[in-house]
């Protein structure tokens, strides 16, 4: 087999592939980075969310009175 005439890797083609093959890998990345962040973010809203929901649900039971309620009347 004759090799090319011109060589496809020399030093002004060598940053133009580097940058191709490498352009696709850094871009799956950063995607994976965001996704991450996105996941871990997602379980520290929810915990907030619930907490904030604990709160309410307990400040509604406080505001209606204990007499209309037995069962709540023991417990509170």
């Amino acid at each position: 087999m004759r090799y090319p005439l011109v060589p496809l890797v020399n030093e002004l083609t060598f940053p133009l592939l580097f940058f191709w093959f490498c352009l696709p890998f850094v871009l799956l990345l950063i995607v994976l980075i965001f996704w991450l962040q996105l996941l871990l973010n997602e379980g520290k809203i929810k915990s907030k969310l619930l907490c904030f929901s604990v709160k309410m649900l307990i400040r509604k039971l406080n505001a209606v009175s204990c007499s209309s309620f037995p069962f709540f009347s023991n417990i509170i």
